[in-house]
């Protein structure tokens, strides 16, 4: 009889399968490979899971449940799987629109502790990892590391073989601070695909539960050239001083993505005086004060992260995964 119940893992399935594949010895790996008409989720969508626990998620609901019976199934079957499986939505799966969606299941063991762990330093690096699966059967993961953002997931069924393209985050985002808006900041964005450098000087304000793909490092202004290139900066700190001090560092190097600080518009013409004698008039109107979108007027802190992390997500050529109605 099938679990009607599973843990949900906290973590995206990299993050999961990386921690429990180890310990468990087996795990399945269920990614979208490919997709007609309306669909909960889009190509290269993934849910990893196994007897008693599941991560990440492909939209929920009947095609959810169907292909976790599936996997499961296969799962207690002994030889190593690698099959696509095409599921009809539709009334049947209490789908309002009709679609169909193919599911890559594969089951995963020791033998693939290798590419995840190639996945997840491509994840950090802010690189694309290609792995090249051949399908029905048991061979090795082929990874290479293709140039330039990757080409999604490519199934080929007159070869079996499947290339897919673990793409590198989107989004660099280097947040200076952990104080309690940038603890929140940090808690959003750690549910989502970006990769996130957080600096703060005080060791002990960082979460003891901080994600593992979140990359923490004691210290400030000191450490701004082993910061990448092309990034989002959050500047808020607890010291205007550090603020600016930030701030003008940022503007000097004159790479960033986007210049994010926290606090009022009296706070930004104070900076913007102080700068005027070092920086281009150009530079200094870049600054994004008071952070966040319009409209969310709370200084809760939980207020104040969404409504900074949802600017990010407008950003110009900032395309997260997102489900399609269905």
């Amino acid at each position: 009889m099938e679990k009607e119940v599973a843990m949900l893992q906290e973590g995206d399935w990299l993050t999961v399968l990386r921690r429990q594949l180890p310990q468990q010895g087996q795990a399945m790996l269920v990614t979208v490979v490919r997709s007609q008409g309306q669909v909960p989720r889009e190509t290269g969508a993934r849910l990893a899971l196994a007897d008693d626990w599941q991560a990440d998620s492909l939209g929920g609901g009947w095609l959810e449940q169907q292909a976790c019976v599936h996997a499961r199934r296969l799962l207690a079957e002994p030889p190593a799987v690698r099959q696509c499986e095409c599921f009809q939505l539709g009334p049947a799966g209490d789908y309002c629109c009709a679609g169909k969606v193919w599911l890559l299941f594969e089951k995963l063991g020791k033998q693939d502790e290798l590419w995840l762990e190639l996945a997840w330093q491509a994840r950090r690096e802010g690189r694309v990892l290609r792995r090249t699966l051949q399908l029905d059967c048991a061979a090795p993961v082929r990874c290479s590391w293709p140039a330039g953002s990757g080409e999604g997931v490519r199934w080929l069924p007159e070869q079996a073989v499947l290339q897919d393209d673990l793409a590198a985050p989107q989004l660099t985002v280097v947040l200076c601070g952990a104080g309690h808006v940038g603890r929140a900041v940090g808690r959003l964005l750690g549910e989502l695909p970006v990769r996130l450098i957080w600096l703060d000087n005080r060791p002990e304000v960082f979460p003891v539960a901080c994600p593992e793909h979140i990359t923490t490092l004691q210290g400030g202004v000191e450490l701004i050239s082993r910061m990448p290139a092309d990034a989002c900066w959050l500047v808020m700190t607890d010291s205007d001083l550090l603020d600016f001090c930030w701030v003008e560092q940022i503007l000097l190097r004159g790479d960033a993505r986007y210049v994010g600080l926290q606090g009022s518009h009296s706070k930004l013409a104070s900076f913007n005086l102080r700068l005027m004698g070092s920086l281009p008039l150009g530079q200094i109107a870049s600054i994004r004060c008071p952070v966040g979108i319009a409209g969310i007027d709370s200084r809760q802190p939980a207020a104040v992260a969404i409504a900074v992390v949802a600017e990010l997500l407008q950003l110009p050529g900032t395309t997260l995964p997102r489900p399609h109605s269905g």
